[in-house]
């Protein structure tokens, strides 16, 4: 059976300033979570937003309708604010946010509580399948 890849899109403080994060945020995280399920294309979804980052993550039938679906996720974000990520890095990505390697103040714990916060609300919309759920799963462990 194919699983389908993982894309991922994110804006965070790498590349942005917290207003340019806060406008790519948009909605909360459901509402992004639920928005990206009804891409054509995608099976499952997470997004996590903190004041440092607006994320999000699919997993798409095929790496252009991944890309596509998340293209409209961070607004008027500039383009030089997004970076993009495959299957692999994306993966390596979420482990390291949840480990607080990709945080403002390295190794900070609150990302973690964070993390498990926006894992329970993809959980919670029926956004997560045997991909992203065994993912995420190893990222907060």
């Amino acid at each position: 059976m194919d699983v389908g890849v993982i894309c991922g899109s994110r804006v965070s403080h790498g590349r942005a300033g917290v207003d340019e994060i806060e406008d790519a945020a948009g909605e909360d995280v459901r509402a992004v979570v639920e928005r990206l399920l009804d891409s054509e294309g995608v099976s499952e979804a997470f997004a996590i937003q903190t004041c440092n980052r607006a994320e999000a993550y699919v997993v798409a039938d095929s790496a252009e309708r991944g890309r596509r679906a998340l293209e409209a996720i961070h607004g008027d974000a500039p383009d030089d604010a997004v970076v993009e990520t495959g299957h692999e890095e994306s993966l390596r990505h979420l482990i390291r946010v949840a480990a607080g390697l990709e945080s403002l103040v390295l190794g900070e714990d609150q990302i973690l509580g964070q993390f498990k916060r926006a894992v329970e609300t993809a959980r919670g919309v029926g956004a997560l399948g045997p991909t992203l759920e065994t993912g995420l799963t190893k990222a907060v462990h």
